[in-house]
């Protein structure tokens, strides 16, 4: 392979692509045919790999349609109600907009110069149908100019009981709670400013 002229390859690192050439995070999605049960489903929305969240709000829609299905009761091969179908086959159907997403691997732009504070952000927010957090980093260089990118993010249905949103907007703060201590244990401060 000659690194000058020939296109670099794409790498996959826990069903998620990375794109050496551009140094992006990318999806591969592979779709097998299932059938239209809750078997089906539940196969289907777990096939897509997102360690990091980052299509996070995507999956959060297939879980609520599987959430419907034991909700309602429907056995694991019996077929999808007529009321969900439709919004089934076009979570599926669009499921492969996912590959165009690219996230830059690198969290430091290109000529940014010499990190001088990092910080980590955090926002959560609820609803009736579900909750989630994400998080980002912000760099500030020695010219104050910042730089700000995503590191993860966390989605879940909101539970079936009957629960206030405010508890909910609790429970997502508890779990941004845990995902800022779980940063903070893998890289310090120190460490983070040396990968910049």
């Amino acid at each position: 392979m000659d690194l000058k002229f020939d296109q670099l390859p794409s790498e996959r690192t826990l069903r998620v692509m990375w794109c050496i050439e551009t140094n992006c995070f990318r999806f591969r999605i592979v779709i097998q045919e299932q059938p239209l049960t809750r078997r089906g489903v539940l196969s289907t929305v777990c096939s897509v790999y997102d360690p990091l969240g980052l299509a996070a709000p995507v999956i959060l829609d297939g879980k609520q349609i599987l959430q419907e299905l034991c909700h309602g009761n429907v056995d694991w091969d019996e077929l999808i109600p007529d009321n969900l179908r439709p919004r089934w086959e076009r979570w599926r159907n669009e499921l492969h907009v996912l590959e165009e997403l690219k996230i830059p691997r690198c969290f430091k732009p290109k000529d940014f110069g010499e990190v001088k504070s990092v910080e980590l952000h955090h926002f959560s927010d609820a609803s009736q149908s579900g909750y989630g957090q994400c998080s980002y980093v912000r760099l500030v260089n020695q010219l104050d100019q910042s730089h700000v990118s995503f590191v993860m993010g966390k989605a879940r249905v909101a539970p079936l009981k009957a629960i206030t949103i405010p508890w909910l907007e609790l429970t997502t703060a508890v779990v941004s709670t845990k995902v800022s201590q779980c940063l903070k244990q893998e890289l310090d401060y120190q460490d983070v400013v040396k990968l910049f």
